[in-house]
């Protein structure tokens, strides 16, 4: 295209850089266009001063020039390496750090040797890059120490994004970021140790040894759900996430099993909030754990009143179904007139109360699940919480690990013995479960179509005698007539 005869070319150096069109300038661009060339005169001049009252209409609206590689960001000028020498006088000088240890635990919700040991583990990793990195313009970025601390301070008290920046140092999307890829991490690195996996034989003979001294023999763990609210629910979903729960607003059920010591051992998390129990149980990833056998139930026969059994049980509140593997309490009607009925419900409900307890101490202990979760995407949802219960289970471990034992209700112990259970008393045997079950022959690992129908037929038998109701109605009255048995010789 040829210049006219009085058109010349602006010099390089005065031309403006024009702003990308949007609402703001439609109507000075119609302007434009209804100008005749005739009578306009320079049109880059006009268009120059076009340039300058779009400029100061959008700053009239908010929208400023550019201050950075995005429109409307500002440069600020932190220090991260003060940020980071003060985080370290603080927390990590060793004995002459200014807080004490016991600060740090209530600070970062996890003791200083958790701390290290997840620190070590994702350092080099996601956004956690090693400190003698250089940034594109040859300068040390955020060290990964200050980023580890910003998550935890987002999990530990659930604040906004930005609130670490004064003492940190550390922008409000670095902080997003961090979190996300802390949480994913954790996961990745230590989601097999502390989470959705089938307890050692240690770790079993504990957990069923000191559920023993409590009256139920037998006994893994309580299992039961929890609502979280999600704040950012999207419109099209929030029909099937609103439920009775937190005044009807949108949540996201967890469902999870927890022994004595509040250790949560499996979990299954995403039904939305206008499901109950039943619907949780349905879809559960904890029951098809318990099927494909990651979740294995099998034990050491032990005896109730008479009894022998050789699989574990669950304590449920009332809404579950009579599945040989629930243990529920008894309605408080026909319990009134009977003592040891009501004995035997208030005991259970006791003992069940370890998955509430669970619930309330990974509520309390990080306040990101105590508010509204502030995230638009499911995933990152999940793995916030995910994240949550990986630290609370690896408190718990740690705790285990220097007590050494769980800690058993004052107002009720058994003495009991290890005894070995004499298998001749089996009275037929109907009460096993496992040694019924088939298991696929050796021959057919070479024929996969043989193979998918054993491990069919074997799922198929598992959860018929899991789900069978009267084994459940067997389990309970021996446990009331044992619970019984053990308060009349007190």
């Amino acid at each position: 295209m040829q210049l006219g005869q009085d058109e010349t070319p602006l010099d390089v150096g005065q031309q403006r850089q024009v702003r990308p069109i949007d609402a703001t300038d439609e109507r000075l661009f119609s302007l434009w266009s209804m100008v005749d060339r005739d009578t306009m005169g320079n049109r880059y001049e006009l268009l120059d001063d076009l340039v300058d009252d779009s400029n100061e209409i959008a700053h009239y609206h908010g929208h400023g020039q550019h201050g950075g590689s995005v429109s409307g960001r500002i440069v600020i000028k932190r220090d991260f390496e003060a940020a980071y020498k003060r985080l370290c006088e603080q927390y990590f000088n060793g004995d002459e750090s200014l807080y004490t240890a016991q600060q740090f635990k209530r600070r970062y919700r996890v003791s200083p040797s958790i701390f290290e040991k997840v620190y070590q583990q994702l350092l080099g990793k996601g956004v956690f890059r090693r400190p003698d990195k250089l940034d594109a313009c040859g300068r040390k970025g955020i060290h990964p120490l200050v980023r580890m601390t910003a998550a935890f301070r987002v999990l530990a008290y659930g604040c906004g994004a930005d609130r670490e920046d004064e003492n940190l140092s550390i922008g409000e999307s670095t902080v997003h970021d961090a979190v996300k890829s802390f949480c994913k991490l954790l996961i990745q690195e230590f989601g097999d140790e502390y989470l959705n996996r089938t307890p050692t034989v240690a770790e079993r003979n504990r957990i069923l040894k000191h559920n023993k001294t409590r009256g139920f023999p037998g006994l893994f763990a309580s299992w039961d759900c929890k609502h979280f609210v999600w704040d950012n629910c999207p419109v099209a979903l929030q029909g099937q996430h609103k439920g009775h729960h937190a005044g009807g607003k949108y949540t996201k059920i967890l469902e999870a099993i927890a022994d004595g010591s509040c250790y949560i051992w499996f979990v299954h998390f995403g039904a939305p909030g206008s499901c109950n129990d039943i619907n949780v149980l349905d879809k559960s990833s904890i029951v098809g754990a318990l099927l494909s056998g990651q979740l294995d139930l099998k034990t050491e026969p032990y005896e109730i009143n008479g009894t022998i059994r050789d699989w574990m049980y669950f304590l449920v509140d009332g809404i579950y179904p009579n599945w040989a593997i629930f243990v529920k309490t008894i309605a408080k009607e026909a319990r009134e007139a009977t003592p040891h009925l009501d004995f035997y419900a208030s005991r259970q409900e006791g003992v069940r109360k370890d998955i509430e307890r669970a619930f309330g101490i990974l509520v309390k202990k990080f306040h990101v699940l105590a508010r509204p979760i502030r995230t638009w995407r499911e995933d990152d949802m999940r793995n916030i919480l995910y994240a949550c219960i990986i630290l609370h289970n690896m408190c718990c471990a740690e705790r285990l690990e220097v007590t050494g034992q769980d800690v058993v209700e004052t107002e009720y112990h058994d003495d009991y013995t290890d005894e070995e259970v004499n298998l001749t008393t089996a009275d037929g045997g109907e009460q096993f479960i496992f040694n019924r079950v088939p298991v696929p022959t050796s021959d057919a690992a070479n024929d996969m179509e043989t193979l998918m129908t054993e491990r069919f037929h074997r799922v198929n038998a598992l959860y018929n005698h899991l789900s069978d109701p009267e084994k459940h109605l067997q389990l309970r009255t021996d446990l009331v007539a044992h619970l019984s048995g053990r308060q009349a010789e007190k």
